[in-house]
């Protein structure tokens, strides 16, 4: 039987347990980190944006960052306890890669918890055996071609570092993910994610001309997505001993990174600044007679005339999250 870890089919469906650094993302204390959009891959599904995809971005949350400084800044800011190192590939930032980690190691303790996503291409032994000195905890895998599925099993026999794969799912890539779970397995990783794969403005063209169509069912997937990743979880059941589970997109837009949003809020809430509860926060603003004040209820605005209701995620900058939820209300005169 498979496990339900959560509540419907917001939680991970999985064969087994669960890799240390998907627990903390789901607890919303990792802070990712979009270290380079830069990528020599072509994956017709990568739904990264297009302002990302290709050029040498720096993002902590969705924060634009310039300096490692900056990075660090970011994760007190928010009380990360790890962090996830995303793009594009990492590697090929790879000396911005290192010191980053060796940052954070150094400045947060090594029960930070860092782990790093590539396609392989170049994550040679050397390479591998730098990001382990450097601090590394874990590395995921998503072998874009079928050589560099050999890098799975180089990482476990010269590093320490837990290894997986890390693959999405729909139903034109079921025998190819059993391909390479079997791969996984046998190369003696230590477990392996499925990701529901998504349907979004970046990747929508590339889908639609291999006949994929967004779910009507599951908005913002790929139709038939989530029975794939069923199916080839029942199948790793049965046919290998790794420990394999499904990361549903609802999961981690609703839960994951409603968690991490939360946290941050707590953390960085300002006086004037009220916890909603799904990780945004709310505060007023008018025009008084001394000028512009912000207060987190209209009965600190007597005498200001209008007042507006504000939303915001809890950015640096706390731009509104969508410009329509500011509210514009009349103050009891």
């Amino acid at each position: 039987m498979l496990r339900l870890v959560g509540t419907s089919d917001k939680g991970l469906y999985t064969s087994s347990s669960i890799a240390s650094g998907c627990m903390l993302c789901y607890a919303g204390v990792k802070a990712v980190i979009f270290v380079t959009g830069v990528c020599d891959d072509s994956c017709y599904y990568c739904p990264v944006s297009r302002d990302r995809l290709g050029h040498d971005v720096f993002y902590v949350n969705e924060e634009r960052v310039h300096t490692l400084e900056e990075v660090l800044t970011e994760v007190l800011r928010t009380g990360a306890r790890g962090a996830s190192i995303t793009g594009g590939d990492p590697l090929i930032a790879y000396p911005r890669v290192t010191s980053l980690i060796r940052m954070l190691k150094d400045a947060m303790g090594p029960g930070f918890h860092i782990h790093l996503y590539t396609s392989g291409r170049y994550a040679t032994i050397e390479a591998l055996k730098g990001l382990d000195r450097a601090g590394l905890d874990e590395i995921r895998f998503h072998p874009t071609q079928e050589e560099f599925e050999d890098r799975i099993r180089d990482a476990v026999r010269h590093t320490s570092m837990d290894v997986g794969v890390e693959i999405p799912i729909s139903p034109r890539l079921v025998e190819w993910a059993k391909r390479v779970i079997y791969k996984a397995w046998t190369s003696g990783a230590h477990f392996v994610n499925l990701n529901e794969m998504e349907f979004a403005e970046p990747n929508a063209p590339a889908l639609l001309a291999r006949g994929c169509r967004e779910s009507r069912r599951r908005p913002f997937t790929v139709e038939g997505s989530y029975e794939a990743a069923l199916e080839v979880l029942e199948w790793a059941r049965e046919n290998t001993g790794i420990p394999v589970h499904f990361c549903p997109a609802s999961f981690k837009d609703s839960i994951q990174t409603r968690n991490r949003m939360r946290r941050a809020a707590s953390l960085d809430r300002a006086w004037h600044e009220v916890e909603t509860g799904d990780g945004t926060l709310r505060w007023y603003e008018a025009d008084c007679p001394g000028g512009p004040v912000k207060a987190p209820s209209p009965g600190y605005l007597e005498g200001c005339r209008r007042i507006r209701l504000v939303e915001a995620h809890p950015t640096r900058a706390r731009t509104p999250r969508i410009q329509e939820q500011v509210i514009e209300v009349q103050a009891p005169l």
